[in-house]
């Protein structure tokens, strides 16, 4: 017989097609907001988004609030980022959503601090519990199986830049790559992320909902540009880390960078407010300049294709031998972007 998940299971995992059939019992969302619960789901949405968009996300598996409201603040935080339209926060709602689930399945009989597993009535079935594997199930992953078709694998690996997920680095038998069971979590958590970014931004909603959610929206749209102004302010290539300095010198002297090397450059530009034109523009001088493939190389690394890539880390700068004439600075810190802002947090002080 096909597993049933509780009301709070399906509140922990609003995105299930049974989340679905139980938020449709609930009045449209137009007059929902109308209602007296109304204010309790915006409040859920708005904190769904706003944690999302923070850079220190509290994920608390113990929901306080009934599951019907959970899922429509879930539907909700969907609908106000899609009005929104901003692809850097719609990125990282869905990003936000798969790490929530993530979360919530290793913790479902609690943690090794301690702390109580939220699903007391957890039956395990082997390895997985029954929820764990119908969820899986429905995003087309099978957790208690010790491989994925190498097709799979692939798809659902290509965003992952630990070394461990490259294909160089599995084994591989007969078509199908050996996955570890504390790596099945991981690649569903992915897999999750994708697919619930696609679903973004909703079509066809109407203008007068989007005007309804209006001033949530502008709330939200404002916090998160301060957020990034704070983290980043204009751009002030005076900050930049010695490896982005030289990146930028090479290009802009007629140098072919590497693939690694646009990558890193591009991701670091945009994290930190350039927009994708002036971008573009850098690699203007490279001897095989090319406007059209250029815009979409630069597209795809800052979101176009479903996922906006940050920066590599000092590590994946050194493997890449991008790495180049560090100083002082770079000895302390493990990151090009903390670099930056502490480079920025001197010259202010200074």
């Amino acid at each position: 017989m096909e597993y049933e998940p509780s009301a709070k299971e399906l509140a922990h995992f609003p995105f299930l097609k049974k989340a679905g059939e139980k938020v449709r019992t609930l009045p449209p969302v137009d007059r929902l907001l109308d209602e007296k619960r109304g204010s309790v789901i915006k409040d859920l949405a708005s904190e769904r988004i706003n944690q999302a968009l923070s850079p220190g996300k509290k994920i608390n598996s113990h929901l306080e609030t009934l599951p019907e409201d959970e899922i429509a603040g879930y539907v909700l935080s969907r609908i106000i980022v899609s009005c929104i339209g901003d692809r850097q926060i719609l990125d990282r709602l869905a990003r936000y959503e798969a790490d929530r689930a993530y979360a919530f399945l290793v913790s479902e009989t609690g943690s090794e601090d301690g702390e109580r597993g939220w699903n007391e009535n957890v039956r395990f079935e082997g390895e997985f519990s029954p929820l764990a594997i119908y969820l899986a199930h429905e995003f087309g992953v099978d957790i208690t199986r010790d491989h994925v078709p190498l097709a799979d694998y692939v798809e659902i690996s290509a965003p992952l830049h630990e070394t461990r997920f490259k294909l160089v680095n599995r084994v591989v038998t007969r078509g199908r790559v050996e996955i570890q069971p504390g790596e099945r979590y991981e690649l569903l958590r992915e897999r999750i992320r994708v697919i619930l970014r696609q679903d973004l931004p909703y079509r066809n909603i109407p203008k007068s909902l989007c005007e309804k959610v209006g001033t949530l929206s502008e709330q939200i749209r404002k916090k998160y540009q301060d957020r990034m102004l704070e983290n980043f302010g204009a751009v002030e290539e005076g900050a930049f880390p010695p490896c982005i300095r030289e990146l930028i010198s090479a290009v802009t002297s007629g140098a072919n960078l590497t693939h690694p090397g646009r990558f890193s450059l591009t991701a670091f530009l945009h994290t930190i407010g350039m927009d994708n034109d002036h971008i573009a523009e850098l690699y203007a001088r490279s001897p095989d300049f090319d406007p059209e493939k250029t815009m979409y190389q630069v597209g795809h690394i800052t979101g176009g294709g479903g996922t906006e890539y940050t920066a590599p880390a000092c590590a994946a700068m050194r493997t890449t031998g991008l790495c180049i004439r560090p100083d002082k600075i770079c000895e302390t810190i493990n990151h090009p972007l903390s670099y930056y802002r502490r480079k920025k947090r001197q010259k202010t002080s200074a």
